[in-house]
């Protein structure tokens, strides 16, 4: 006699720092239906994955969702699965966090509906081997990963048709293949039901795991209820379990060592744009499963770190996050907060792009850096602080950072380009350098990121549009070149940066140029002293401009507004691209902080400001996506050999309630 299992459930997610009203939207088309079906059906298993954020969202928004959720898991038609607890790529955290994580969901699930999770989602289905210890440590006997992940294990088609065994140290959990093929996307109701008979035989192990993003599962009005009167239909060769019902009647016997992967768009999206649409068609190519096809592995999760700088930095931030919060002693209180705030901050979303945003989202990301920032500031809570430059590998490139921590502000100092790339105002507990680079092959591409302070020497007859399109070429090389530091005074505490660089002149001569440029930190301000020497043998005449970037939430006036300082009057201007000559200084102000940033330079100078936005793939297209302003300063500079021009720039920032 014919039979098969099928394990059939959801994992549903709440990116940080979405949208309330798109979360709303999602729970009325989605979350919610699904719930109300399977309520109706209860002879219908289930098992059902939330992540800590969603779960605290519909407790504060839906808590009749929970109850009812409550009631089915208390009947045993649902199984409540548990995983970190605020979506974190598990394989990318430290340890501690994972475990932290993890014993976080375990313990919320186990108070708030009485059970304790056996079994786990994991982000995006990023799997590494080590994880099978870490999740046996964690108590999870089971967990789940693509049927392609089994595949470029060296697993066919019977072996897709029941979990396996992972292990690491020692350590074993059971895996289901999530049979990606049978995803209620691909195949309406009928259409399934007939798949999953055509699957069906004599082995009594015989199971298809259909776990789909509860937000995209895509049934036609009506299909689930049909689905699932159609399962009850098939009863007697159908049989819908929980994933811990299946392991206590067909435990697994036989171990796969999965290699690193992850799920099929994750491989895919994390690829270079060319490297991607030339595995795009050898997966086209190969749809046979038992093919070679099934070997083609894509990119993995961490190449996103190198791939986009910004998502590489915003990991720096939070490793760097992690060592501070495991270095309180003494205050369990503190560490716990500490901890939580950290753990908010490895939310995955803003890591990595795909088709919907991801760390193209100023929202998310500002999300994450919000909550870095805050644990941050919990760990210097009640503690003697003395503002002072620290020398590290932040952004582990095998360069030294030199990173300034003051009572109120942050800014970190590479020696590339000899640039700000991280300035945090800690009363609003926000990264103002938190930009964003367009590197995805759909618009030109810069080769550095919009950042603080760095030095441009613009060819002549350059205009604001082809700075704005990236059609300017560079006269110098001190915007991604190193500068070395010559003076480095901790406890004043400032910095001298020097590069000895080139400048190619309107007759395409290299003219050598140096750059001395004198950081001084000071509480609520940083002060530039620029000094340009012309070290060659002939006269230098060059346009020399300074650019500074400010990430504001949006390009609306309710987020932010920008005017030209003159004495003691400020005139606004529009958020549009503008150019105006003779400015001194400039106010921008971020009105959803209630915070004012000064740039001022003591030298007039011609000002560009330009709005900067980037192009991102979503299911309804592309669409554009504010990232920051920037502001460009320039000046003419006529030296003759030997001969040296100066300035002083300044930032300050200042916390101003709205008037």
């Amino acid at each position: 006699m014919k039979r098969l299992g099928l394990i059939f459930g959801t994992h549903n997610h709440l990116p940080l720092g979405q949208d309330n009203e798109e979360t709303e939207r999602a729970y009325q088309a989605a979350w919610k239906p699904l719930l109300v079906q399977l309520y109706g059906f209860p002879d219908f298993h289930a098992a059902l994955h939330y992540s800590g954020l969603l779960l605290e969202w519909l407790d504060e928004h839906h808590p009749e969702f929970i109850t009812l959720l409550g009631e089915m898991v208390k009947r045993g038609q649902v199984e409540i699965l548990g995983g970190g607890y605020y979506d974190p790529i598990l394989p990318m955290i430290p340890t501690n966090d994972k475990l932290g994580q993890l014993e976080k969901m375990t313990t919320h699930l186990r108070v708030r509906f009485e059970t304790r999770p056996r079994g786990c989602w994991i982000a995006e289905s990023v799997w590494e081997p080590s994880l099978a210890f870490v999740l046996r440590a964690s108590g999870m006997d089971f967990t789940f990963l693509d049927d392609s992940q089994f595949r470029r294990a060296g697993a066919g088609d019977p072996e897709c048709m029941r979990p396996a065994i992972a292990e690491d140290q020692g350590k074993i959990v059971s895996v289901f293949p999530i049979a990606a093929g049978l995803l209620p996307s691909v195949r309406g109701p009928e259409e399934l039901i007939a798949a999953l008979e055509g699957l069906a035989g004599p082995d009594p192990a015989g199971v298809v795991t259909i776990l789909v993003d509860g937000a995209r599962l895509a049934f036609p009005e009506g299909g689930l209820e049909s689905l699932l009167r159609l399962a009850g239909e098939a009863a007697e060769w159908l049989q819908p379990l929980t994933p811990t019902r299946y392991l206590r009647d067909c435990p697994p016997t036989e171990k796969l060592y999965i290699p690193s992967s992850a799920s099929a768009e994750m491989t895919e999206w994390a690829l270079p744009s060319d490297a991607r649409s030339l595995f795009r068609e050898a997966r086209r190519r190969e749809r046979d499963p038992g093919g070679i096809g099934r070997l083609l592995s894509g990119g993995h999760f961490r190449q996103f770190l190198t791939r986009y700088p910004e998502a590489g930095l915003m990991y720096a931030k939070m490793m760097y996050t992690h060592v501070l919060v495991n270095q309180v002693r003494g205050d369990r209180y503190k560490k716990r907060a500490a901890q939580n705030e950290l753990w908010r901050g490895q939310c995955h979303y803003a890591y990595w792009h795909g088709a919907r945003g991801g760390i193209y989202s100023n929202p998310l990301r500002k999300a994450v850096y919000r909550s870095l920032i805050e644990a941050e500031k919990i760990t210097r809570a009640t503690e003697i602080f003395a503002p002072s430059i620290l020398s590290a590998d932040y952004d582990m490139d095998n360069c030294t950072e030199y990173l300034y921590q003051g009572s109120e502000l942050n800014a970190y100092i590479h020696t590339r380009g000899g640039s700000l790339f991280e300035l945090d105002f800690l009363p609003a507990s926000t990264n103002y350098l938190d930009t964003m680079t367009q590197r995805d092959g759909q618009a030109q591409e810069r080769s550095f990121s919009r950042k603080a302070f760095l030095d441009h020497f613009l060819p002549d007859g350059c205009t604001i549009g082809a700075f704005d399109a990236g059609r300017s070429v560079e006269a110098g090389d001190f915007v991604g070149g190193l500068y070395e530091v010559v003076e480095l005074n901790r406890s004043l505490p400032e910095v001298l940066l020097r590069r000895t660089g080139s400048v190619r002149t309107a007759d395409g001569l290299s003219q050598p140029v140096r750059i001395d440029k004198r950081y001084v930190f000071r509480p609520r301000s940083i002060d530039v002293y620029y000094e340009v020497a012309n070290s060659g043998a002939e006269a230098l005449a060059a346009a020399f401009g300074v650019e500074m970037n400010v990430s504001l939430a949006t390009r609306t006036p309710e987020s932010g507004r920008i005017f030209i300082l003159d004495e003691d009057r400020k005139s606004e201007i529009g958020l549009e691209r503008s150019e105006i000559e003779g400015v001194k200084g400039l106010l921008v102000r971020d009105v959803m902080n209630e915070v004012s940033i000064t740039l001022s330079s003591v030298k007039e100078f011609l000002f560009w400001s330009l709005p900067i936005e980037t192009l991102s793939r979503c299911p309804g297209g592309e669409e554009r996506i504010f990232q920051s302003h920037c502001f460009v300063g320039q000046w003419r500079i006529a030296l003759v050999p030997g001969e040296t021009w100066q300035n002083h720039l300044s930032v300050g920032f200042e916390k101003t309630p709205a008037p």
